[in-house]
């Protein structure tokens, strides 16, 4: 169990991907990373929790979480949680959107309309499926494909461009080759999914439930990130009362009003340092009004002093 409300995760290259199955009711605590996640779900009894919202989870769903959004998995029985996930760096896109491609664009998508989820009816059937198949038989330590992917074979998979099927391919790569080989195929994925993402056979699902207190707060501090933002002028904003406001906020995100003003703070300062911009201008510019309190709470939270973080 990680402890409420903090970063988790690492990611010292452009993107991570790994399959995980958990078969017992784990308890998972809000929190966030400061890369990008996607999260293919295959099978289990699962819920998402992103920011205030609640997604009832289908086999074949992909969950996106931007960088520095508070989400956790609610697992609601002993059901196999099965799912595929990839951590991807901010750079990453970066890097691409200097070419004028916008492989992020998935994630503009579902915050456009409203939603961390995207479903297509009949994945199994649809032209990411391959990609995502060979993204899962290219995790380290995997042989197989998980059980309801064995014997499928997609009606692409007959194209000559299509991705390779056999389960011993990724097993003889060397690490350099099967780096170099999820590059191709996440390349591959992220393009049709973008596509699809704009087209009308795929759905953006709302939130299953979602406390609408909460919701307004989140809205209200995200919205005055970078103005004082005191306990008593956040329940004046919203109408609630002081103290039903911290517990109110404890219960549903896992956090303090305090600790999520100041994760909001870092997280939106070093996107600003890593982007060019000065960091005494950083440290203003994301609501800090003491350059001490943000040097020694960017130290402690990152490992690192800021101008470390420059790219």
């Amino acid at each position: 169990m990680t402890a409420a409300g903090q970063k988790t995760g690492y990611l010292t290259d452009d993107f991570k991907i790994f399959y995980l199955t958990n078969a017992e009711a784990r308890d998972f605590q809000s929190h966030y990373h400061d890369f990008h996640k996607l999260l293919y779900f295959e099978n289990g009894s699962v819920s998402y929790y992103v920011e205030g919202e609640t997604y009832q989870l289908f086999p074949g769903d992909i969950v996106l979480v931007p960088a520095g959004e508070v989400h956790r998995p609610v697992i609601h029985d002993t059901s196999p949680y099965h799912r595929l996930i990839l951590y991807i760096s901010p750079k990453f896109f970066d890097h691409y959107k200097a070419m004028d491609i916008d492989l992020s664009h998935c994630f503009d998508a579902c915050s456009q309309r409203h939603s961390h989820v995207l479903r297509l009816p009949n994945i199994k059937e649809s032209r990411i499926y391959p990609q995502l198949r060979e993204l899962i038989l290219s995790c380290p330590g995997r042989k197989k494909p998980p059980q309801n992917m064995q014997n499928v074979q997609p009606k692409q998979a007959a194209h000559p461009n299509a991705p390779i099927y056999s389960d011993d391919f990724c097993t003889q790569l060397s690490d350099s080759s099967r780096k170099l080989y999820q590059t191709s195929v996440l390349l591959q994925f992220l393009l049709l999914l973008n596509h699809l993402s704009d087209g009308g056979s795929i759905a953006f699902p709302a939130a299953s439930g979602a406390n609408t207190q909460v919701l307004q707060v989140l809205s209200y501090i995200n919205k005055h990130l970078t103005e004082e933002l005191s306990v008593d002028r956040i329940a004046d904003a919203c109408y609630l009362n002081r103290s039903y406001l911290m517990h109110l906020f404890r219960r549903e995100t896992g956090y303090t009003l305090g600790s999520y003003i100041t994760e909001k703070r870092l997280f939106a300062a070093r996107v600003m340092i890593q982007s060019g911009t000065a960091v005494t201008d950083a440290c203003l510019k994301s609501g800090f009004s003491s350059y001490t309190s943000f040097y020694r709470a960017y130290r402690k939270k990152f490992g690192e002093a800021p101008k470390a973080s420059r790219r």
